[in-house]
């Protein structure tokens, strides 16, 4: 026999209680599920929540042609985008001479196409947990890039920008300390 809205049993429970406690399983279920993918699509950024340009294979035709220009220099980041605006990937490339001691050094190498590249002068780069980040500082082309890294626990950053064929830092803050 059945009483009110209860379903049978021994220790019955009100139908709109069952309803309600599905419908809250399957809402909290949604919620889950999109704080899991939220989680996945930040651990694919930085620590920060920023995404970092990806390096560039060491077979990069900038990367090679670079090695072949310097010989001897060991690399530690090179990461690719049009930095001149002229719809061709350009390069930049923080690498370690090893007869210089403890300092590393940036250059960019802009592409003129057919497997050639204009090197910049080398300007000082961060010691250690070097990145990049490529973007439109004021929404317009050409990119800008930010530089960080470290040395010795003290960081650093500088915002660059290709301007008449060479690197400006436009501003930053540490670098002097961490380069």
């Amino acid at each position: 026999m059945r009483e009110g809205n209860k379903i049978p049993g021994k220790h019955s429970m009100p139908l709109w209680l069952i309803l309600a406690l599905a419908a809250a399983g399957v809402v909290g279920g949604f919620f889950l599920r999109e704080h899991l993918l939220a989680l996945e699509a930040e651990e694919a950024k930085g620590s920060n929540g920023i995404i970092y340009a990806e390096p560039v294979p060491e077979d990069h035709p900038g990367l090679l042609y670079y090695e072949e220009q310097v010989p001897g220099r060991e690399i530690i980041l090179a990461c690719e985008d049009d930095l001149t605006d002229d719809g061709q990937a350009d390069l930049v490339v923080i690498y370690h001479n090893p007869e210089e001691g403890r300092k590393n050094w940036m250059v960019a190498l802009i592409n003129q196409g057919d497997g050639i590249y204009t090197i910049t002068e080398p300007t000082p780069a961060p010691i250690e947990n070097q990145t990049i980040r490529f973007f439109e500082m004021d929404k317009e082309p050409p990119l800008e890039f930010v530089l960080t890294g470290e040395k010795d626990g003290e960081i650093g950053y500088a915002i660059y920008r290709m301007i008449d064929g060479a690197l400006i830092n436009l501003f930053g803050e540490g670098m002097e300390d961490c380069c």
